[in-house]
């Protein structure tokens, strides 16, 4: 979605606005996750997993600290030993998450790693077939958003501040941190959603947009889904949302809560 505001925003804003989606609903979102149906879980194995203390934080630490690759290196060996999933969840997992939160408030991790921690806690979410299963499944009142990065960057600190906007114009609001095209398909499947928005960081991302935007639009739970744009690439661009497959283009934060309602008939 939108990255610039209108206005000049401080960098005590941004980080208000960071700290009340993480804190508000990133990690609410994560803790409440439970089993996808029909993915593999205790059942299927052994062995309980009771990491101590000292090895939640050392997780904590390493999603903070290292590459995606390391992290899930560490998760499919637990998985290779047989370990449960829902004991890497449970266990390790869900206390870790709130280990980071601790981190920031000691200052002992800043806003993007504590952002990039609970990234990556996610994806693992994903990975062994967790999800947050407690969303709406019809249009209610309300109406509701999902914000994401277009696969291939993350922009939670841009999204985080635009989420503000559609709050303060009664939008329910939900940050998607899905890492990949599959993961952001099932998430708007996964619950009903009025619109979504989509920043696209880089370039490279719209080679594959029209596509992403078709699946997402084909298996959205609201079947007439509205997809807005926006992001940096779009600011001196001459495309236009029609040749991606999309419903609008906005690039000013305002502008594109404006828009957002228009899409949506309200």
């Amino acid at each position: 979605m939108p990255i610039r505001p209108v206005n000049p925003v401080t960098e005590d804003v941004c980080a208000g606005s960071l700290r009340s989606v993480i804190e508000s609903q990133i990690i609410p979102r994560l803790l409440e996750a439970h089993p996808r149906p029909g993915a593999a879980n205790a059942q299927h194995f052994k062995l309980a997993y009771q990491p101590l203390q000292a090895e939640i934080a050392a997780f904590a630490e390493l999603c903070v600290s290292r590459g995606s690759d390391e992290v899930l290196e560490f998760i499919e060996k637990l998985l290779l030993d047989h370990v449960d999933n829902d004991s890497i969840f449970l266990n390790l997992i869900a206390p870790a998450a709130r280990h980071l939160g601790l981190m920031w408030e000691s200052e002992r991790a800043d806003f993007s790693q504590v952002t990039m921690g609970l990234l990556r806690m996610h994806q693992i979410t994903h990975r062994i077939g967790y999800e947050y299963q407690s969303g709406p499944q019809k249009a209610g009142v309300s109406k509701r958003v999902m914000l994401a990065s277009a696969p291939g960057s993350q922009h939670i600190l841009g999204l985080a501040m635009v989420s503000e906007f559609f709050r303060k114009d009664g939008w329910q609001v939900v940050i998607e941190v899905a890492g990949t095209p599959t993961q952001l398909c099932h998430a708007a499947q996964n619950e009903w959603f009025d619109l979504i928005g989509l920043s696209v960081g880089v370039t490279e991302q719209l080679n594959h947009l029209p596509d992403l935007i078709s699946d997402i639009k084909r298996q959205s739970r609201n079947p007439n889904i509205p997809v807005l744009l926006g992001g940096p690439v779009f600011s001196a661009s001459d495309l236009s949302a029609e040749s991606l497959g999309a419903d609008g283009i906005s690039t000013d934060a305002i502008e594109g809560v404006q828009l957002a309602s228009l899409l949506v008939g309200t």
